[in-house]
């Protein structure tokens, strides 16, 4: 088991995350911009792991409240190393998300996923994010799958959560 604390995202962490995010297969590796528009103007909801014995970073959750939608939040990435991987402690990333933007008012979490990537399927289905469903999706093994979501051949699932 490690020991771990869980703090805010600051700028400085965008080198830090997107080095963490290069080990974190299946999921896409962004290019840096993004991890630095997160660490610098949604660090209060965005979120990472350090390691207390040496420091570093072993995980991340960047996240936001929606503007358009205010009782909404999404998930852009939730990563952790492998090693970290197994031990509850993706969820307390979440369940540290989901304490702040529920104090801030949202009513729901939302994210989305590949189809490919069973490792976070099992994950949220497990703690109870379900996938939605809509005239625009097919199901899959129970999963409902967006055809096309992000260009052709490129489905994505939508999970959610009512918090």
């Amino acid at each position: 088991m490690h020991d771990f604390k869980i703090r805010n995202v600051v700028e400085e962490d965008f080198n830090k995350i997107s080095l963490v995010a290069g080990q974190c297969s299946p999921m896409t590796n962004e290019r840096k911009s993004i991890y630095h528009i997160f660490t610098r103007f949604f660090k209060q909801t965005s979120f990472v792991i350090e390691d207390k014995v040496d420091g570093k970073i072993k995980g991340f959750l960047l996240g936001f409240i929606s503007q358009e939608v205010p009782k909404e939040s999404y998930i852009h990435l939730l990563c952790l190393e492998t090693s970290y991987r197994g031990q509850n402690i993706a969820l307390k990333l979440l369940n540290e998300f989901i304490n702040v933007v529920s104090a801030r008012g949202c009513e729901k979490v939302l994210l989305i996923c590949k189809p490919s990537n069973k490792i976070a399927i099992k994950f949220y289905t497990k703690i109870d994010f379900l996938s939605q469903k809509s005239d625009k999706t097919v199901e899959i093994e129970g999963i409902n799958i967006f055809k096309d979501y992000d260009g052709q051949n490129d489905d994505k699932i939508i999970f959610y959560k009512l918090i």
